[in-house]
């Protein structure tokens, strides 16, 4: 009976010692990973600073036929701001601005609603801008969403509104319009 127990009793020990030996080599495992990875990709969103005058860029109409036209000016500062003035001369000009977003990254923006700034701004609303008889209306960029070296593009129009009375003198007025994007999600 006694070597009955003796043959279980070395029986269970070498079972744990083989469990311990198991277990014992499932946590001493060193998992090592070697590699690299490389991200690819880059944002730029900006303005076409080189489109700042000409047909399509910058049209002036003059309110009453054969009347001096109005003029217009486009600058840029940092890429994201372009600062539209323009110089109306009676009720009734207009000149309208066409400013390019271009994308030279290589990541899909969503363009967001552009942020119209003028000094002593009289009108309030986030895409119209007033200063006594000159009045900026902003139409946001389309398409709203731009892939890389695509381009959107959005106007700006400055009128002297014809409710005012004439002035006598040109009237000029300015506004800064700011580009802002996102990533696309799409």
């Amino acid at each position: 009976m006694e070597s009955k127990h003796k043959n279980a009793l070395i029986g269970a020990l070498l079972a744990v010692v083989f469990v311990m030996a198991v277990g014992y080599a499932a946590f001493a495992q060193q998992l090592t990973i070697n590699g690299s990875a490389e991200i690819n990709s880059s944002w730029d969103i900006s303005f076409d600073q080189n489109k700042t005058s000409g047909p399509g860029v910058v049209d002036a109409v003059a309110g009453v036929p054969g009347a001096t036209n109005p003029t217009g000016k486009i600058t840029y500062s940092d890429g994201h701001n372009a600062n539209v003035s323009a110089t109306l001369n009676q009720p009734g000009d207009t000149v309208t601005f066409t400013l390019t977003i271009q994308n030279n990254g290589t990541i899909s923006a969503d363009l967001q609603e552009p942020v119209v700034t003028m000094d002593s701004d009289e009108d309030g609303t986030a895409l119209v801008a007033r200063k006594g008889n000159i009045q900026f209306t902003v139409t946001p960029a389309s398409p709203t969403t731009i892939g890389s070296s695509k381009t959107a593009t959005m106007t700006v129009k400055a009128e002297f509104l014809a409710s005012a009375e004439s002035v006598g003198t040109a009237t000029s007025a300015s506004v800064t319009i700011t580009v802002d994007a996102v990533q696309s999600q799409a």
